[in-house]
């Protein structure tokens, strides 16, 4: 029976939640031998975030922290990927106005000001949905950097960057 709740368990992850089957199996062992179980998803209260595999620990286990990444061992999620979140954001009189869902060093941002909130090129309002649109009906990258006035480089960021929120 143990194993079966291991493999819905591990099904849930991969499916519903859309967790990497690398990070399914990183966190499954990882949680094996940290606490000694052979049995971890069937033991373990666990939940996905942000794309890894959480523990929601009690505070004698790690007092001042609640949720370790079990895919990434020693990666503490919270305050990690708040702190990581906040610094995608711009602020402007104490509120976000603009988010960098990939950073601030590629150039997409989504800002509610600009084509109705959906993600664009920073500083041309061209949106990635049409970016990719034009690449899936066979325009050349190169002709759509050409057309758009962007450097190939960021054209290919942006055509990855639909690919993975599409997937």
């Amino acid at each position: 029976f143990l194993q079966l709740i291991e493999v819905v368990v591990a099904a849930k992850f991969r499916k519903a939640e859309h967790v990497s089957f690398r990070a399914v199996r990183r966190a499954y062992e990882n949680a094996q031998q940290q606490w000694s179980l052979e049995h971890p998803f069937a033991r373990l209260q666990l939940e996905a975030l942000g794309g890894h595999i959480v523990h929601r620990l009690r505070q004698e286990e790690a007092p001042g922290t609640s949720l370790q990444a079990l895919d990434q061992p020693e990666q503490w999620t919270l305050p990690g990927l708040v702190i990581k979140m906040l610094h995608q954001l711009d602020y402007e009189r104490e509120l976000a106005a603009r988010w960098y869902p990939c950073g601030k060093d590629v150039p997409i941002v989504v800002d509610p000001r600009i084509s109705a909130g959906l993600p664009v090129v920073k500083g041309r309002g061209v949106t990635i949905q049409v970016s990719h649109k034009r690449f899936t009906a066979g325009q050349r990258i190169g002709f759509i950097a050409q057309d758009f006035a962007l450097d190939v480089s960021v054209v290919e960021e942006v055509l990855r960057y639909a690919e993975n929120i599409a997937a």
